[in-house]
């Protein structure tokens, strides 16, 4: 019976580690398999107790069983495994366990229900900063030729927007009112104000000079409150951080009090990403 305590109590530990790995290093493992995994580890380390080399076979096993044989991903996975374990050695030795007088048994279930809550804190607080980290790099730079004028707009690539023009299919951008009014024609302002104080469920093309109706198209919206209809008007280019420029598109205005992510004055598309990728690309390969 104690070893079978033994090999469970291991498993609660080594699952524990894995999954903080899996989670953090985002391997996207199934359960099942980090339990097999976290059975292999305990069987070495609970049958020669204490072993140096045992506890290198059982590391070995259990991240082989969990992430596989490819070298790149065991090795990425394999630190993360280490660190969690770390972490949890660490607040385990830091405390007076020993001084509290409870059973042996009873000891090392709680070392494992305290580890586990240790590590779900720091995998927490690991994937919030990653979030952080992975939406600061949607956020970016660009110029955008609106008119034949240019405006320096701050901009974030929204992975939700993916509205298009009906016709063309050509992604539609949004863009705050605000940070592009200075370069806007005083005739094609004025149209866009009256339309936005209409409140008609279409826009009307027709009211808006002639000269400009070859780059506007209607755009219809979703959102969480239902469909609309807004006014897009086709940019002529639109680089991100100076360089690549987006494929030909659109764009809506929005309210001049609109608020961005991250300070934006503008909402791409999420295909803006590849422009994104190819910029990224270039940089390291300068």
């Amino acid at each position: 019976m104690y070893g079978e305590v033994m090999i469970g109590i291991n498993m609660v530990f080594n699952y524990t580690v894995l999954s903080f790995a899996n989670t953090t290093g985002n391997a996207k493992i199934g359960k099942k398999q980090l339990v097999l995994a976290a059975f292999a580890g305990a069987i070495p380390a609970v049958v020669f107790p204490g072993s140096l080399t045992a506890s290198f076979i059982a590391f070995a096993f259990m991240t082989v069983c969990a992430f596989g044989f490819s070298a790149h991903r065991w090795k990425a996975s394999g630190v993360l495994v280490l660190i969690g374990a770390f972490l949890a050695g660490g607040l385990l030795s830091a405390l007076p366990f020993t001084q509290w007088g409870q059973d042996f048994k009873f000891r090392l279930l709680f070392y494992a229900v305290l580890a586990y809550g240790c590590l779900q804190l720091v995998k927490v607080k690991w994937l919030d900063v990653r979030k952080i980290s992975r939406f600061s790099e949607f956020a970016c730079s660009s110029e955008l030729v609106l008119f034949g004028t240019s405006v320096k707009l701050q901009v974030f690539i929204d992975t939700g927007n993916s509205c298009t023009e009906p016709l063309s299919n050509d992604a539609v951008h949004f863009v705050s009112l605000k940070a592009v009014k200075p370069i806007l024609p005083e005739e094609l302002l004025s149209c866009l104000e009256a339309a936005e104080v209409s409140q008609t469920a279409i826009p009307d093309l027709s009211k808006f000079p002639e000269k400009f109706r070859k780059k506007l198209r209607l755009i219809r919206i979703q959102t969480v409150e239902g469909a609309n209809w807004a006014v897009g008007i086709r940019f002529d280019d639109w680089k991100l951080e100076g360089k690549h420029s987006l494929e030909k598109g659109y764009i809506v205005l929005t309210a001049d009090n609109a608020r961005y992510p991250h300070s934006a004055s503008a909402i791409l598309h999420v295909s803006a990403l590849e422009t994104k990728e190819e910029e990224r690309g270039l940089l390291h390969a300068t």
